[in-house]
C-alpha cells in the first residue's frame, strides 16, 4: 500500500500561529521489500509570513520529530 499526502502541522499559541506544511510518503514494502517512509516540509509560516528558510537554519530538529508523528498518525 503506498501513501502519499500533503498536510500542515499547526501549532496555535495566544499571540503566534506556526504552519508547517509538508508532504508523506508510506510504503507498506512487500515480503523482499521492507517498508519505508519519508517526509519533505515544504514551507512554513508564522503569523501568514513565511519563515522557511528561518525553519531551515535555526528550528528544523526542534519540531522535525513532532511533524513527523503528526504525519504519521494523519495520514
Amino acid at each position: 500500500m503506498n501513501i502519499n499526502t500533503k498536510g500542515t502541522y499547526t501549532i496555535e499559541q495566544d499571540h503566534y500561529v506556526l504552519s508547517i506544511d509538508y508532504t508523506y510518503y508510506y510504503n507498506s514494502g512487500t515480503y523482499e521489500q521492507p517498508p519505508e517512509a519519508d517526509m519533505e516540509i515544504t514551507s512554513v509560516e508564522l503569523n501568514g509570513m513565511d519563515i522557511t528558510d528561518f525553519y531551515w537554519d535555526y528550528v528544523d530538529d526542534t519540531l522535525h520529530t513532532e511533524v513527523w508523528e503528526y504525519a504519521q498518525d494523519n495520514n
